[in-house]
């Protein structure tokens, strides 16, 4: 959406203080930016960088992302907020509760309760649409350009939704394996989840949604704990659950797959995915809304 606008990030983490360069906007000189921890906090510096995406290697630009899935108390926030909006827009950031006793699902107690009962505020928000994704992103950028964020006073972050080739390589946390953590196994030695998948635990079975079938995919590597059974795999986890990958982002292969910026893509898998349709370059195809499909914000430093 920004392209044109995006700037080029160096890091230096360990006093969070980046150093931006212009690109593309003639006389901007260097700016010594650091940013508060009340944004840090909550967003990963991810660095620039270059992905494979179907064989296309794809240079990416430094951006930040939110370290989780936007949770169900954020969301919640977020609509506080719209109460004010028109009839139009709280229609369209609506959640659609409903959808939890639709077609494969028959989670008819979550109706009521997941999007608004507290033991479930720090689970991912679901259920709602690409343009909701969308205007939340709009929202989390005008509540940002009115904080003191150290920046130049014609610098604003902007806030959207990734590309798949932003996604992936966020995904990737610096690594180059099939999943977020680097390696080709969704266990470790200790035979623990280091995902939120479906229970269908192989790493090489896959789910067709046209045929409703199972299939498995011959993979070069040794199946590990195959069939495993996934303690988590019958509803979505809270947003901080398992370890981090390389540049801080939870949750990034399963629990629920992430909305991209095309509408109607999301990536990653979720709760109800096997484990070959994980992986960071799994791609699933919403229509609408959907309890296995969320959202995570990334922001790109712009000039207006």
């Amino acid at each position: 959406m920004h392209n044109a606008n995006l700037m080029k990030i160096i890091g230096i983490p360990t006093a969070i203080l980046i150093t931006a360069i212009a690109t593309g906007f003639a006389g901007n000189p260097k700016a010594d930016i650091k940013l508060p921890k009340s944004f840090t906090t909550e967003f990963a510096y991810v660095t620039e960088g270059s992905i494979s995406v179907e064989t296309v290697e794809q240079e990416i630009n430094a951006f930040f992302a939110l370290k989780t899935e936007v949770s169900n108390i954020q969301y919640r926030q977020f609509l506080a907020a719209m109460d004010t909006a028109d009839d139009n827009t709280q229609k369209a950031v609506a959640i659609y509760k409903d959808n939890w006793i639709k077609g494969r699902w028959n989670n008819e107690p979550f109706v009521e309760y997941y999007s608004t009962y507290p033991p479930y505020d720090n689970y991912p928000v679901v259920n709602i649409t690409h343009e909701a994704a969308q205007i939340y992103c709009e929202w989390l950028t005008a509540r940002y350009k009115t904080q003191d964020l150290g920046l130049p006073e014609n610098m604003q972050l902007t806030f959207r939704l990734p590309n798949r080739a932003e996604w992936m390589h966020a995904a990737s946390g610096g690594n180059h394996g099939p999943y977020a953590w680097g390696g080709p196994y969704l266990h470790n030695t200790k035979g623990e989840e280091l995902a939120n998948f479906l229970s269908y635990g192989a790493e090489n079975i896959s789910f067709d949604p046209e045929s409703e079938t199972y299939k498995v995919i011959p993979l070069p590597i040794s199946i590990g704990a195959a069939g495993a059974i996934n303690s988590n795999a019958d509803i979505t986890a809270p947003v901080r659950t398992h370890a981090p990958n390389g540049f801080e982002l939870y949750n990034m292969n399963g629990n629920v797959a992430e909305m991209l910026a095309k509408p109607g893509v999301a990536a990653g898998g979720s709760w109800a995915s096997t484990g070959y349709d994980i992986r960071n370059e799994s791609l699933m195809t919403f229509d609408g809304s959907s309890p296995v499909v969320g959202f995570r914000p990334i922001a790109v430093l712009t000039q207006f």
